[in-house]
C-alpha cells in the first residue's frame, strides 16, 4: 500500500520519461504554446522589460514540453538584440531531445537538473500542475492498495496538518489536495532567485473556489479526452491536478516572493498590446488560415481564458 502522493510521483514520473508522444495533436493534451506562437511572444513581451532590469540576465524555463514556448520567447528576444542564458529544467530524456531539436539555432540555451543561482526569472506554463498531491478528507489520508482500491488512513504526515490549519481548511467537509512537493519546489525558486521574478502560468483555485471542487481535481488524460480511471494503464496517459494558487501566494510571501500580479489568463494576454495587435489582425483576415489561428487563440482566451491563472512574483 502507499500514498496517493506516492502513486501519482511513479506514474507522473513514467509518463513522462516514456517515448509516448505526449503534447500536440498525436499526444493526450495540448497547451497553449502548442496552439500558436502568438501565446509564447506575448510572455516574451511582459518578461522582456523585467529581464531588462538586470545587467546579466538568465531565465530558467520549468519542464519545457517540445521547446515551442521557448523557442517563442528566444526568437522574441533575437529581433530585439536581448540574449538571456536561458536554462531549461527538465528531467525527461525523451521531452530534452525534443527540446534540442526544437532549439538548435539557439546557442544560448542550458539544460539543467537543478536549479541555478539567477538574476532574472523562473517560468513555466503548465508545471505545477503535474507535481504529486496528498488527498486528505476528514483528517484522513488517501492510500492506494496493491490491488488498485482506495484506502483511508489517519493522516501521519504532521506537514499535511499544519498546511491545512495554516490555509484554514480545517472545517472543510470536502477532499482536500495538498502539494507539499509545489511547496517546496517553490521555496527552491525563491533560493534560486538572487534578484528578479517568478512567472507561473497553470490551471489553478483559489481557497474561496475549493468548494466548486468536493471531490477534488486529479484527472488523467489519455488521446485528448477525459480518463477518469487514473488507475488503468499507469504511466501511459497524463495525470494531473490543480494548482492552488492561495497556497502558492501565502507560501511565496513566507519565503520573500512578493505577488505582483495574479490574474486569469484571458486578462494576462489582453494586457500585452503584441497580442491585441496579432488578434486584431487576425481578426481582419479571410483566409483559411487566419481563421483556424483566429479559433485557437480564442480557445487561449475563452476556454482556457479564466480556468488558468498567471501568478507574478517578485524576490524581496
Amino acid at each position: 500500500m502507499k500514498k496517493f502522493s506516492e502513486f501519482m510521483k511513479e506514474a507522473v514520473e513514467r509518463y513522462y520519461s516514456s517515448n509516448r508522444e505526449k503534447i500536440g495533436a498525436g499526444g493526450d493534451f495540448f497547451t497553449a504554446p502548442e496552439l500558436d506562437p502568438a501565446f509564447g511572444r506575448a510572455v516574451a513581451e511582459f518578461i522582456e522589460p523585467l529581464l531588462r532590469e538586470f545587467e546579466q540576465p538568465a531565465v530558467v524555463e520549468l519542464g519545457a514540453g517540445k521547446g515551442l514556448m521557448a523557442y517563442d520567447i528566444l526568437s522574441y528576444f533575437r529581433e530585439r538584440g536581448l540574449e538571456p542564458t536561458y536554462y531549461i529544467y527538465e528531467f525527461s530524456p525523451y521531452l530534452i531531445e525534443k527540446q534540442r531539436e526544437t532549439l538548435r539555432d539557439f546557442e544560448n540555451v542550458m539544460w539543467v537538473s537543478e536549479l541555478p543561482q539567477i538574476e532574472g526569472l523562473v517560468v513555466s506554463n503548465e508545471f505545477f500542475d503535474s507535481l504529486p498531491v496528498h488527498v486528505v478528507w476528514k483528517n484522513r489520508e488517501l492510500f492506494i492498495s496493491d490491488s488498485g482500491e482506495e484506502v483511508w488512513e489517519e493522516v501521519g504526515d504532521e506537514r499535511l496538518l499544519e498546511f491545512i490549519e495554516l490555509m484554514g481548511y480545517q472545517e472543510l467537509d470536502i477532499k482536500i489536495e495538498v502539494c507539499l512537493e509545489c511547496i517546496e519546489f517553490l521555496e527552491k525558486i525563491a533560493q534560486a532567485l538572487v534578484r528578479g521574478y517568478h512567472l507561473l502560468i497553470d490551471y489553478g483555485y483559489t481557497s474561496e473556489e475549493m468548494g466548486n471542487f468536493p471531490e477534488g481535481t486529479v484527472v488523467s488524460y489519455s488521446k485528448h479526452r477525459l480518463d477518469k480511471d487514473i488507475f488503468e494503464d499507469v504511466g501511459q496517459k497524463d495525470i494531473t491536478a490543480h494548482v492552488n494558487f492561495s497556497a502558492l501566494i501565502e507560501f511565496g510571501r513566507r519565503f520573500g516572493l512578493e505577488t505582483v500580479i495574479f490574474q486569469n489568463q484571458r486578462d494576462f494576454l489582453t494586457s500585452v498590446p503584441g497580442f491585441l495587435s496579432e488578434l486584431e489582425l487576425i481578426s481582419a483576415g479571410e483566409k483559411p488560415e487566419d481563421i483556424e489561428r483566429l479559433s485557437r487563440l480564442k480557445t487561449m482566451l475563452i476556454s482556457m481564458g479564466d480556468r488558468f491563472r498567471v501568478l507574478l512574483q517578485r524576490k524581496v
